[in-house]
């Protein structure tokens, strides 16, 4: 009686489970309409119009029991970053508004529900370097990486390697730091980062941030095999667009954070590797010239 009671409870169980999905997907179907819209509309007006109605859906679906397992993979233009320990997944997206400009949404969701808003406050906050910051008053980006870190002297936290398009002239790249207090709420920025002046003082800083070029390129991401976060040496320069004046783009070397196991240290000069001659690939039989492709002469059998 018990076996059979158990079965009937656990059939009841994957029924509900699946009624839960499909009702997921149907969902999902309508905000991917809405995704798309706000992100490749021609018209301002439609692409904000289409935020509003998709940032309402998708809060309302997050807010349904389940949600937390339903990976949402169709809405290919935000970005969905769950660390290993899946402890918890953040999403983030960008709009560009009616008057060209970026605007930056978010949400943070725990598997038992719980869910929080990020608000965008970048251009009003100050001691960039220095502050911590709330959802509240998010420094608002595109997160592209999220990393786990489990320093020997502390509580774990994780990277968020991030874009914020900061207007028509300049990008901003930045590495923030996320961890959770006792209670559980998650606070951006945290000195881990670690500066020598003049070799003498330490300096340390809650994140990492670069602003450059908007038709320039710049890389920021870990490295693992150097163990290391890598970045393009930025150098000033005169913008090309007409009055911007001063910005910065890379000069092609590298420079990086490398990890002690506590803390995250400067490196100014990051080593490459010159070499004399370009790399060739083995060589390969040229059979109507008798001859290998690098030039050697192929001996006849």
């Amino acid at each position: 009686m018990n076996n059979l009671f158990l079965s009937f409870t656990f059939i009841i169980l994957i029924t509900i489970s699946a009624i839960s999905q499909s009702d997921f997907v149907s969902i999902e179907k309508e905000l991917a309409f809405h995704c798309d819209v706000m992100v490749n509309a021609a018209e301002g007006r439609h692409r904000e119009k289409a935020q509003d109605n998709f940032l309402k859906g998708f809060n309302d679906a997050l807010n349904q029991q389940g949600s937390f397992l339903h990976p949402f993979d169709s809405l290919k233009w935000i970005s969905k970053k769950m660390p290993d320990d899946k402890s918890f997944r953040i999403f983030t997206w960008e709009v560009k508004g009616a008057g060209d400009e970026y605007k930056y949404f978010g949400f943070i969701q725990w598997p038992d529900g719980k869910l929080i808003t990020l608000n965008d406050r970048f251009k009003e906050a100050e001691d960039l370097k220095e502050e911590e910051f709330t959802p509240d008053n998010w420094l608002g980006a595109l997160y592209y990486n999220l990393m786990e870190v489990n320093p020997t002297n502390g509580e774990k936290y994780y990277l968020l390697f991030g874009i914020n398009r900061w207007d028509k002239a300049e990008n901003v790249k930045l590495v923030d730091v996320l961890f959770f207090t006792k209670t559980g709420q998650p606070i951006f920025g945290k000195p881990v980062f670690r500066k020598s002046e003049d070799r003498q003082v330490d300096v340390f800083y809650n994140r990492l941030l670069f602003k450059y070029a908007a038709d320039g390129h710049m890389t920021v991401n870990y490295n693992p095999g150097m163990e290391m976060i890598v970045f393009d040496n930025l150098i000033p320069k005169m913008s090309r667009i007409p009055g911007q004046g001063q910005t910065y783009v890379s000069d092609g070397s590298y420079v990086g954070y490398a990890w002690d196991k506590k803390n995250w240290n400067l490196v100014n000069k990051i080593a490459t590797e010159v070499m004399e001659t370009a790399p060739r690939p083995n060589p390969i039989l040229d059979k109507r010239k008798g001859k290998k492709i690098n030039g050697e002469v192929e001996k006849k059998s």
